[in-house]
């Protein structure tokens, strides 16, 4: 469902990197989402926020809007092509172009640690649905537009647990990341050309991560060499470099932010 309210359409007037353009933020409704999304708009995008479930993306919103942004929110799976469909249009009925894609849905169905020989078809098919599958079907309708623009950056939200020792936990959600990866760097070839940029992701250990990692599972979590589990806000920030002019030269690249750990990722 697509949801705006009259004054989205009302233009404003932006400061910041990113003034007068157009983001999507897929899975805006979790703290990472979420973070992401207000780091845009802090740099002055407007916001299409979404999120599977109704209603949960409304204190981000509020919080983007404080900004003096417009913000759209969607409710709808984007491990579905028609979800993924109506959040790129989203963008496209309210303000007429898309600048920015930042995939961030993703997650683990059934037991965050599971030996191969136990995970089910069912949590095999919904991990690689909303952790990779979502992903592609969002880029490719997001390809479509900045193709014809020619222009766009694309974010990629994968995980290092598709590196080991990290993918021995969960080797579903690591085929799926790691499916993510080498998704990245292949678009962002077939991209270049049309000077669209497409870069990923990957953060380590994060406070409420989406669905992998609680609050209290982050802070058990063995500390990194930098001494500090990764707020959201740490990979906010590693996206919102990716997406602004200071990256304009940069396409095909996986920023690990996960406090010194996985160096060689």
């Amino acid at each position: 469902m697509f949801m705006a309210r009259a004054a989205d359409k009302v233009t404003v007037t932006q400061t910041g990197s990113l003034a007068g353009q157009v983001a999507v933020v897929t899975g805006s409704g979790g703290a990472m989402g979420g973070a992401i999304a207000e780091r845009l708009a802090a740099a002055g995008a407007h916001i299409v926020l979404n999120d599977r479930v109704p209603d949960r993306v409304d204190v981000h919103r509020a919080a983007v809007e404080a900004h003096g942004v417009q913000a759209v929110s969607v409710t709808a799976s984007t491990s579905r092509p028609a979800g993924a469909r109506i959040v790129i249009a989203a963008a496209l009925d309210t303000w007429g172009r898309l600048d920015i894609l930042v995939n961030t849905v993703g997650g683990i169905k059934g037991p965050v640690e599971i030996p191969v020989w136990e995970i089910t078809d069912e949590q095999w098919d919904g991990t690689l649905a909303v952790s990779l599958t979502a992903t592609f079907l969002c880029t490719r309708e997001a390809a479509r537009v900045m193709v014809r623009q020619r222009s766009g950056k694309i974010v990629n939200i994968a995980s290092t647990s598709w590196a080991p020792p990290h993918s021995a936990l969960h080797p579903h959600y690591a085929a799926a990341k790691a499916g993510v990866v080498a998704f990245t760097r292949a678009v962002a070839l077939q991209l270049a050309a049309y000077d669209v940029n497409v870069n990923a992701v990957a953060p380590g250990a994060t406070r409420r991560s989406a669905a992998v990692m609680g609050d209290d599972d982050a802070a058990a979590a063995p500390l990194p060499p930098l001494g500090r589990i990764n707020d959201p806000a740490d990979i906010a920030g590693a996206v919102a470099y990716l997406v602004s002019p200071d990256a304009r030269n940069v396409s095909g690249q996986l920023i690990t932010v996960a406090g010194g750990l996985n160096a060689a990722l």
